[in-house]
């Protein structure tokens, strides 16, 4: 049996895709999809805010996207301070209105809220207890994204033109193997592209514009559909954490001198090791430092969510289910 880096139970990715096929028989915006979301059609939709926001909801997000920015835990204290708001005037100034694209806008939004629900710690449970598992977050938005290109809708929008340097990023050196540079052409499709969608598409689900429109009514239609195959759903409150690379460091550094068949002590210098060794102090202070301050935003987090509102995907899926999922109310 295929399971996960926990132990648990999962499907494996042929049964994966079969699943998504029987989920979206026509697509992610078929005529069914389009039907229960959009029965007026897309452009009369409230969810066609969410591609073709107001000039009030591009300036909203603009200013909280700087306040949250610059009231960051994860800021340094020294950093310098942040540049001005950006204003009303300044956005209306570039603004510019942008046709509507029903099959295309429809099928990244229901991806987007895909992501939302098989993605950010959460689970979806299949009828036989096993995990429909698609990986990390990042993975989670490259299984998405192979799914709809071989659905061979609409492609996404054109990529914007990257400066020559981000360029340089995927340029292998003259002597690189064939595995170098088939990791480099990857890294570089994965990023821009091939004329399809691509995980970044959909990492992080709809959060940068869950505010234009109400969601409910897609995370709605996406659970009913789970239901229908005896699915279910387990909600975990998101959160930020800290991870520590040195100790991944050291254990490189000391598999690539056994490589190289270097004595333990080769190369030491009892200076170098003292200041390292104060390095690491100071390191560890600040990591706690973040990480307490991490751990108390989320305290406060989790006891303002309890206060309010469920958010959308909670609130459709108990309209769905008739009930609350596994895992709401948060508990800090």
């Amino acid at each position: 049996m295929t399971t996960n880096f926990e132990g648990k139970p999962i499907l494996d990715e042929d049964e994966l895709k079969a699943e998504f096929v029987a989920l979206f028989p026509h697509g992610w915006a078929g005529p069914d999809v389009l039907a229960e979301l959009a029965p007026e059609g897309w452009a009369a939709s409230p969810l066609v805010a969410v591609f073709h926001p107001s000039v009030d909801q591009v300036y909203e997000e603009s200013v909280r996207m700087h306040r949250n920015l610059a009231t960051s835990p994860l800021r340094r204290p020294d950093a310098p301070p942040p540049p001005p708001e950006p204003t009303r005037e300044e956005i209306e100034a570039e603004y510019q209105p942008t046709p509507v694209a029903p099959e295309r806008e429809c099928q990244e939004l229901v991806g987007l809220c895909l992501w939302d629900i098989f993605s950010d710690n959460h689970e979806v449970f299949a009828e036989d207890g096993r995990l429909l598992d698609l990986g990390s977050m990042r993975a989670s938005g490259g299984f998405l994204a192979e799914v709809l290109n071989a659905q061979g809708g609409p492609p996404p929008l054109p990529r914007p033109e990257l400066p020559a340097e981000f360029n340089k990023m995927f340029e292998a050196p003259p002597d690189a193997s064939p595995q170098m540079l088939e990791m480099v052409a990857q890294m570089r499709k994965e990023m821009i592209g091939d004329g399809g969608y691509t995980y970044l598409d959909f990492y992080l689900g709809p959060r940068m514009m869950a505010d234009r429109a109400d969601l409910v009514p897609v995370y709605a239609m996406i659970f009913r559909r789970l239901r229908a195959r005896g699915m279910d759903w387990v909600y975990h409150f998101p959160r930020l954490s800290l991870v520590d690379f040195r100790p991944l460091k050291k254990q490189m550094d000391e598999q690539e001198r056994l490589k190289k068949g270097e004595p333990e002590f080769a190369g030491y210098d009892p200076e170098a090791a003292m200041a390292e060794e104060e390095a690491d102090r100071k390191k560890d202070e600040e990591l706690a430092e973040m990480r307490a301050s991490l751990d108390e935003g989320h305290r406060e987090a989790v006891a303002a969510a309890r206060e309010e509102e469920p958010p959308a995907v909670v609130r459709a899926y108990q309209a769905v289910y008739g009930d609350f999922p596994e895992g709401w109310p948060p508990e800090a």
